[in-house]
């Protein structure tokens, strides 16, 4: 990816210019070969699930289970537009990587500062109205495991304040991919896109109810792919 970077900043150049239409579908192209790319040099095999179920719809969250570092290639590999990440801040500072993250159209969130944090927040939203597609990952950092962390229900507002429509997210097995070992290590994984949410016109309520209810739904995905028959 990095002898692609200046191709990147050359999109990414473009995006600020209002030119994303003729960015965006390149950097799509671009990032989905990347990602396949990665993905068979690990040597993981992929199950694809409900991928009927992304809607068409320009304003997207992307709301996954967080298991390992595999979690963004595969959901760039097999959602077919680019998606920007809520990401730490301190990615901000990697080179290469932080450049990338401005070009998927991504947003840097400073946990630690709740007036950054909303700020952010609110930047992601702005995003998503003008019809790029975001992805967050509520537990707020990588499960390492087959498991999931309680979700933070801040991160919510992004969806809801832009009035995106929700796509929630199951991924199973990549933690195996290098958090397990401390190294690439072939294994099955797989992605399940659910069945979308709206947010438009939901009550005060409703908007309460929704971090547990896309939880829910998330958690009922989970499983160990290396024991499926």
């Amino acid at each position: 990816m990095i002898i692609w970077t200046p191709f990147g900043f050359i999109l990414l150049v473009l995006d600020w210019l209002c030119l994303g239409v003729i960015a965006r579908p390149l950097i799509s192209l671009i990032v989905r070969g990347w990602c396949h790319m990665v993905i068979w040099s690990t040597g993981c095999s992929v199950e694809v699930i409900g991928r009927e179920n992304i809607p068409k719809e320009k304003k997207l969250v992307f709301v996954s289970n967080h298991e390992g570092d595999m979690d963004f290639v595969l959901l760039l590999a097999y959602v077919p537009r680019t998606v920007g990440f809520i990401i730490k801040h301190t990615a901000l500072y990697m080179p290469f990587l932080n450049i990338w993250i401005a070009v998927l159209g991504g947003v840097f969130i400073h946990r630690g500062n709740i007036r950054k944090a909303r700020a952010s927040i609110e930047k992601g939203a702005a995003q998503v109205k003008k019809g790029k597609a975001v992805c967050i990952y509520p537990e707020g950092t990588r499960s390492r495991g087959n498991f999931m962390r309680e979700f933070k229900p801040g991160s919510f507002k992004l969806a809801t304040m832009a009035e995106a429509v929700i796509v929630p997210v199951t991924v199973n097995g990549t933690w195996r991919a290098w958090e397990e070992h401390k190294r690439i290590t072939p294994c099955k994984v797989s992605i399940q896109f659910h069945p979308p949410i709206a947010t438009a016109g939901l009550d005060v309520n409703e908007k309460k109810e929704l971090p547990h209810r896309v939880e829910t739904i998330i958690r009922s995905g989970l499983r160990d792919p290396e024991e499926q028959e």
